[in-house]
């Protein structure tokens, strides 16, 4: 498609849809004290984010393989679709198990919405526009960020946590519909095999890692056989699902890809970037409400920052990517979200708000850094009809890490908490404004002080990780954006600017 009116809606029409996606990452983070402290059990809180992650997480390869051969318009309306459809269920949810079931089918969704997305930047825009473009996108994303948990908490505050899903809908609708009007795709017939297997392998193996980290070390322990075998068969379930795409003749994930080291360093930074961002949407408000004591509107302010940081790194890194390359573009963000991660782990009750303002600010510049570079270079790697598919790599990975990480970070914060509270624990009630006003002033100082105590746990582990990405970014090879590109990418890229 060609600069025009039609780009520019189309390109209206993706930016909608990059708002709901922020909208559900930031609003609804926000919410989910006062959702537990309503609906109870803290000690599953992470089940509400790992469901969403667990569903989106392993549909993303199968999103971007049905967007190469089917369109990306199709698959992007069937993406909104279920999206729309799980927030307009979680909205009703009763108890906590309806809340998770629901949420999985909203990132049933959301497996779709950002991958397919991003990839029609790519498709709509030439290298050098691709990196304004992404600027720009950061640019909304930060906006309605910024909006998202501050809107949150009003919502949650003065109404009820169940509009911070229904305000989903109607962005996701007209979204929908601009794209579908305007969006005009070649039609590219040939055969082909969906990876059906490798999907269900995947979801499965997933699915008990995550029950092994939340459910298994609370029921039975740690040591116990049964967590173990649990992380066994998870293991086994993900090296079935290797020898699945060795031998699938269009597996959801190509292993062929990863044999580029652009591919490969990239994958494993967007790891990085998936358990920063998720794990500081699910922990942060928790220490917000639950240390400080503020309310859903104070959760939302403090994870703010974040998405102030976010579009002005990645605004900056879209101007400097053609300049300098993408390594010192990724290693600069990965060290700033170690000093993130630090500043996190280093604030308490005494500290206040402002310096978990400051951590979050730090570690959206990060992560702004890092989200570009890695995006736009996967992207220029490869020709258009794997385009696709190497983008959802990048989401996969990125939403994989903060599955397991925001599971696994949430096991660590259960155990913490049975450390210094014993077994029987309730620390649900602090989450809550309103509840923990009726707490004698002893009690409720040994709850923060647990939970605070599990936090700053947490969020060293989560430093430990920016680390790790550290390593990852250095790994990237040098060199210009130019010269990374695929033969075929300079081709098409040389045609759509002329």
């Amino acid at each position: 498609m060609k600069a025009g009116r039609d780009r520019r809606l189309v390109t209206a029409a993706l930016v909608l849809g990059l708002f709901l996606a922020a909208l559900e990452a930031t609003a609804v983070g926000t919410a989910m004290p006062t959702v537990v402290a309503e609906l109870g059990g803290v000690t599953r809180y992470s089940w509400v984010f790992s469901a969403y992650l667990l569903a989106s997480t392993t549909t993303v390869p199968m999103y971007g393989k049905l967007a190469d051969l089917y369109g990306r318009r199709r698959i992007y309306l069937l993406a909104v679709g279920l999206f729309i459809l799980g927030a307009a269920l979680s909205g009703t949810a009763s108890t906590f198990a309806q809340l998770v079931a629901y949420r999985a089918i909203q990132g049933l969704g959301a497996g779709g919405v950002m991958p397919i997305s991003v990839t029609l930047i790519g498709d709509l825009y030439t290298l050098e526009e691709r990196g304004r473009m992404q600027g720009l996108f950061s640019g909304v994303w930060g906006v309605s960020s910024l909006l998202g948990p501050v809107a949150g908490g009003l919502i949650t505050d003065s109404l009820s946590w169940r509009w911070v899903f229904y305000i989903n809908i109607p962005f996701g609708i007209v979204s929908a519909v601009m794209l579908r009007a305007f969006l005009r795709e070649e039609t590219r017939r040939r055969e082909h095999r969906l990876d059906i297997l490798g999907t269900a392998i995947l979801t499965g193996a997933i699915a008990i890692l995550l029950l092994a980290l939340l459910e298994g070390s609370e029921i039975w322990g740690w040591r116990d056989p049964r967590t173990f075998g649990m992380i066994l068969l998870a293991v086994a379930g993900l090296a079935l699902f290797l020898w699945q795409e060795r031998r699938a003749p269009e597996p959801m994930l190509p292993l062929d890809l990863f044999r580029s080291r652009v591919i490969a360093a990239s994958s494993a930074g967007s790891v990085v970037i998936g358990t920063l961002l998720f794990c500081a949407s699910a922990f942060v408000p928790m220490f917000a409400q639950g240390v400080l004591g503020g309310t859903g509107v104070d959760a939302g302010l403090t994870l703010a920052p974040m998405t102030i940081g976010w579009p002005i790194a990645s605004t900056l890194a879209g101007w400097l990517l053609l300049r300098v390359g993408y390594r010192p573009l990724a290693i600069v963000g990965a060290a700033a979200g170690v000093i993130g991660g630090l500043l996190l782990a280093a604030a308490d009750s005494e500290s206040g708000r402002g310096a978990v303002m400051l951590a979050m600010l730090v570690t959206g510049l990060g992560l702004g850094f890092m989200a570009t570079p890695y995006l736009v270079a996967v992207q220029n790697a490869v020709p258009w009809h794997r385009r696709g598919v190497a983008t959802s790599s990048v989401q996969f990975f990125r939403t994989i890490g903060g599955a397991i990480t925001v599971s696994a970070f949430g096991a660590l914060l259960n155990v913490r908490l049975a450390q210094r509270l014993g077994p029987g624990f309730d620390a649900d009630i602090v989450l809550h404004p309103e509840l923990r006003k009726g707490i004698a002033p002893s009690t409720l100082r040994t709850l923060v002080d647990a939970l605070e105590n599990g936090l700053t746990t947490v969020y060293l582990a989560l430093a430990g990780v920016a680390l790790l990405g550290l390593a990852a970014a250095l790994l990237f090879p040098g060199g210009s954006a130019a010269s990374h590109a695929h033969r075929e990418a300079r081709r098409e890229e040389a045609i759509a600017s002329r």
